[in-house]
């Protein structure tokens, strides 16, 4: 008899937290939901600045006088190869005066040019010298 009792007491704990867990993650809810003081740290995030087109512009194309190797090979038909001519060509003669003086560099043709012009600018701000790449 005394172990039934032990037992229904053991049940009647367990019974117990159980509710009093329950009545706990109610109470968090209902404070979460329709409390505007238990967040008081949370604030909307800003609405982020649009760029404006020439940002647009510049984050979308690439520039071959600053653009890393990595950038050069991303871009359609440009190799490995292509984009070490095009990183040396620019080293040797300070840069890329517009688009069409790529196809000084060998491999670039009209028709290679052609595919990539839609891809390319030359930012006229950016400074013809040496660059460190």
């Amino acid at each position: 008899m005394a172990r039934v009792r032990k037992r229904k007491l053991e049940r009647l704990g367990e019974i117990l937290l159980a509710y009093g867990m329950i009545a706990f993650g109610l109470y968090l809810g209902w404070r979460c939901l329709f409390d505007p003081t238990f967040f008081p740290q949370i604030q909307p995030n800003p609405r982020p600045l649009e760029p404006n087109l020439e940002q647009f512009i510049k984050s979308s194309y690439t520039d071959p006088n600053t653009a890393t190797r990595e950038e050069l090979i991303a871009l359609p038909g440009i190799g490995e190869v292509l984009a070490d001519r095009i990183i040396a060509y620019r080293q040797e003669n300070g840069g890329f005066a517009s688009i069409e003086e790529l196809t000084r560099v060998s491999g670039i043709g009209e028709k290679k040019l052609a595919e990539l012009e839609n891809y390319l600018y030359i930012d006229d701000e950016t400074e013809r010298s040496v660059p460190h790449d």
